[in-house]
């Protein structure tokens, strides 16, 4: 494995965690690896490492956190949520376009040989992030395919509501975002001299 490769799964992994609700994973750790991994993210991808650097600035208590994500989210960490209208009855649910995107989710998962536990949806950002840390090196085109074609047009909106809010996490889906446009660079560009 290459030292960008795992530089970039340890980058997943500790993204992933920032995501996290701080009940379900320590933030101190995570901030601390996150310092620790600045100065490789700059070496890849130094706006991504600003962007960072700027989330870590800030402190995050639980309350904030509940309140932006969990019970009545002002900004759900599900990523689908932020791009398809919400199904007005049961019956629509089943039918629903991000009915579609999560079954679709689920397909790709299956193929890398992952399976969401837990409970969540397959469109939960930290999840979905973790998962990217899991297949890091991996060469298969369906990894790039969740990058490109399930996250990457679905952050904006999410972006746009992080802003709205003026939430310090708009730094840190900032630095998915150009952590994803890299990755998905890299290999295009292995896979052009290849």
């Amino acid at each position: 494995m290459s030292e960008t490769t795992t530089g970039l799964q340890e980058g997943y992994a500790v993204l992933a965690d920032l995501w996290c609700s701080p009940q379900d994973a320590d933030p101190e750790d995570a901030r601390r690896r996150a310092a620790a991994w600045i100065p490789e993210l700059e070496r890849i991808e130094p706006a991504a490492a600003t962007s960072l650097a700027s989330f870590l600035q800030h402190f995050i208590v639980e309350d904030e956190y509940v309140e932006l994500f969990e019970l009545d989210p002002r900004c759900p960490l599900y990523v689908g949520s932020h791009s398809f209208e919400e199904p007005t009855t049961c019956a629509k649910a089943g039918v629903s376009d991000r009915n579609g995107y999560m079954i679709e989710l689920l397909g790709i998962y299956r193929h890398l040989g992952l399976v969401p536990a837990g409970g969540e949806l397959p469109d939960y950002l930290p999840m979905m992030v973790e998962f990217l840390a899991l297949t890091a090196g991996s060469d298969d085109p369906v990894r790039d395919k969740l990058i490109r074609e399930y996250m990457l047009p679905y952050l904006p909106p999410m972006r746009a509501r992080l802003q709205e809010l003026q939430s310090p996490f708009g730094d840190l889906l900032d630095t998915v975002e150009r952590v994803l446009t890299y990755d998905a660079g890299a290999r295009t560009v292995g896979e052009c001299h290849a």
